[in-house]
């Protein structure tokens, strides 16, 4: 079972249920239709008046609970044996915690760290940079993540959310 299947499983239980049993924050990942078979495609393409135009979800859009999208779940947790013990390592190869494949993500691009009690983000001196919100991340400077914040490793768009804001974005009531 995958961890989107899991966490779906787990919103049956219930709220209490499911905050006991998820990471504390995940990284979410929409999509628009049916998920490609490679996992590859990070956009969208959207016929406007004629024009194809080819666009990153959410891109700033409302993210929560959308019935024309499909989303990905990564929970911020650590693989046991993986390097940096005090960081979540995000990157397109498979040592990292969060494994992203994608043509646009670097082997190590970014990574998260639970500080205390509130998220940072840094770029781990990728090629094709990374943003907070818009805002171009510095290598190796860590930044404040809030949640519902946007988080933009290479071209992949990926929305942090608290466990409560997961639960909501799920569906959860």
């Amino acid at each position: 079972m995958d961890a989107t299947a899991h966490y779906r499983h787990l919103l049956q239980l219930g709220r209490e249920e499911f905050l006991a049993s998820s990471a504390p924050a995940a990284l979410v990942r929409y999509r628009s239709g049916a998920l490609p078979d490679d996992g590859g495609s990070a956009t969208l393409t959207i016929d406007q008046d004629g024009e194809t135009v080819e666009e990153t979800m959410p891109h700033g859009r409302e993210f929560m609970t959308r019935e024309d999208a499909n989303m990905e779940v990564y929970p911020l947790t650590k693989k046991p044996g993986a390097s940096f013990q005090d960081r979540i390592t995000i990157g397109r190869t498979p040592n990292n915690d969060i494994v992203i494949v994608d043509h646009s993500v670097s082997r190590l691009h970014a990574y998260l760290r639970y500080d205390g009690n509130i998220w940072v983000v840094a770029d781990a001196g990728s090629k094709n940079g990374s943003w907070l919100d818009r805002s171009a991340l510095e290598a190796r400077k860590e930044r404040k993540l809030g949640s519902k914040a946007i988080l933009r490793i290479g071209d992949v768009d990926l929305t942090f959310l608290s466990a409560p804001d997961l639960y909501t974005a799920l569906g959860g009531i």
